[in-house]
């Protein structure tokens, strides 16, 4: 078996009716989200904070199929929810919820793109 695409292209398709202008809006809607989410999955923020910015991150991105999005930001989530107190463990969770932030947002269409 190969590796997993980071978007599941099939799953998005299916929650959007494959309507191309509603996949745009979502995307366009995602990537707004992105900055925000950034700045708030740091070690640095309160744990509330993170924690609850991966728990919604975690249900966008399964609503898009960016599955190792979500894991990672559940993984993150978890953390948060754990009591755990090593901040090497939670800055590496964090750490990885950014990564795949970054890859899923690499990995999502452009809008331009239609106009390549």
């Amino acid at each position: 078996m190969g590796a997993r695409a980071i978007l599941d292209r099939d799953h998005f398709g299916a929650m959007t009716g494959d309507d191309a202008a509603l996949q745009a809006e979502i995307v366009a809607l995602f990537r707004a989200q992105a900055e925000l989410w950034m700045r708030l999955l740091v070690v640095d923020a309160p744990v509330q904070t993170w924690r609850d910015a991966a728990h919604t991150l975690k249900g966008s991105a399964r609503g898009l199929g960016l599955w190792a999005l979500a894991d990672a930001c559940e993984r993150a989530e978890w953390l948060g929810r754990s009591g755990e107190t090593d901040g090497r463990e939670i800055a590496a969770g964090l750490a990885q919820a950014r990564a795949a932030l970054a890859e899923a947002l690499a990995a999502l269409p452009r809008p331009d793109a239609a106009n390549d």
